[in-house]
């Protein structure tokens, strides 16, 4: 029988889990996902969140709350006030690096759904840590994500909550208000800002749906 504990960061690794799926494109391996993971939530509710989902969320609803013209941007850079883009992008790649991240959702390091991926994914390796008794390995997880939901999910989730509050079904506003409860409030920005015409540049590359150095700035070890 496994930990206490351990259950425990499983449970929340697959609550963490749903959540990044929420907000990716819902392709046929998206529904293989969801579905395989339905079972892993042990709150009746949150199965409910995975079985609207899986009823209600198409491809045009993704693209209308999450595209590039989207009502509900779903880009941290969007979020965090004008900062220097490379510094962001250049941190949660030392993050995803570090820790050996690779999602699967094809988006942006900085897309809402990667990074609550990543939360789920540091809770995965924190109880695989905790079952193996590697307390350093465990305390290292568990610093990183702290600290990474913080500076990362905590800009996001506010502000994605309240718009889907007014564009979004009940489902995603549900999840949205879940996730900010778990945040916390939105920290001021750490990054440099950006010069307006980084602003711009940096916008025109957002993209969401299909598709084909952060030493200086972390230091985290797996």
């Amino acid at each position: 029988m496994l930990p206490d504990e351990v259950v425990r960061l499983l449970s929340e690794a697959a609550e963490w889990r749903l959540y990044g799926l929420l907000f990716e494109y819902p392709g046929e391996e998206w529904r293989a996902q969801v579905l395989a993971l339905l079972p892993d939530l042990r709150e009746d509710r949150l199965r409910a969140l995975g079985e609207a989902a899986l009823k209600h969320a198409t491809p045009g609803l993704h693209i209308a709350l999450f595209g590039p013209a989207g009502s509900v941007p779903a880009r941290e850079v969007k979020w965090q006030g004008g900062v220097q883009f490379g510094y962001l992008m250049a941190e949660l790649n030392a993050y995803y690096e570090a820790f050996g991240y690779a999602a699967t959702a094809e988006e942006a390091a900085d897309h809402f759904a990667i990074e609550l991926g990543f939360v789920s994914y540091l809770k995965m390796k924190q109880a695989l840590a905790v079952s193996e008794g590697a307390e350093q390995r465990a305390a290292v997880a568990a610093e990183a994500l702290a600290q990474f939901v913080k500076d990362h999910i905590a800009v996001c989730a506010e502000p994605v909550f309240k718009l889907l509050e007014n564009y979004g079904p009940e489902y995603l506003i549900e999840a949205g208000g879940r996730i900010v409860l778990l945040a916390g409030p939105s920290p001021r920005s750490a990054y440099p800002l950006a010069l307006p015409d980084e602003i711009d540049d940096d916008s025109s590359e957002m993209t969401c749906g299909p598709g084909g150095g952060g030493e200086d700035l972390i230091r985290i070890q797996p």
